[in-house]
């Protein structure tokens, strides 16, 4: 499977492998092992908690669940957690708007383009109703370099909405 396959499987279902939006936190370990514990989003309250295994950043709530999910695609090399535990998968990070938006196609996805005059261009999913995915693509390597021929991805993620009542591990 190749990162544009994990990558459109991501806008279809919302799911990268075992980390999908709701997704347990004992579930993730079991699958993947124990993330790295990256601390606390906020100074002021132990969770939520943010943690990382390879190039992927979770957002885990205070009932242990799957919030949000985001993998930088801005690195020499994609790690992505699996197969088992403790295992990662390394993918070459560049992707094209064009490789990845004929893959969503394959699959049966359909999206929507927001634009922004600061060189970026996101598109983004909702496989559920309270689930979005979005893929932030860039036109150049850096701020103030020159424009590319095409979008280049430098961003993907998911995250949840309507998750107001948190109730207790």
């Amino acid at each position: 499977m190749t990162l544009v396959d994990v990558l459109a499987r991501l806008a279809a279902t919302g799911s990268l492998g075992k980390l999908r939006p709701g997704a347990r936190w004992a579930d993730i370990a079991a699958a993947y092992g124990e993330p790295e514990d990256l601390g606390p989003v906020s100074r002021r309250r132990r969770w939520p908690r943010r943690f990382g295994v390879g190039s992927v950043e979770l957002l885990v709530c205070r009932c242990r669940a799957l919030r949000s999910l985001t993998l930088s695609l801005m690195l020499d090399a994609v790690m992505l957690p699996g197969p088992g535990p403790g295992q990662v998968r390394s993918f070459d990070p560049y992707v094209s708007e064009a490789t990845l938006t004929a893959a969503m196609r394959d699959v049966g996805c359909s999206w929507t383009v927001r634009e922004y005059d600061f060189g970026q261009r996101d598109l983004r999913t909702a496989p559920e109703d309270d689930v979005r995915v979005d893929f932030a693509f860039v036109d150049r390597d850096t701020y103030d370099g020159p424009g590319a021929d095409e979008w280049t991805l430098a961003k993907a993620g998911f995250w949840t909405m309507d998750h107001a009542g948190c109730p207790e591990p």
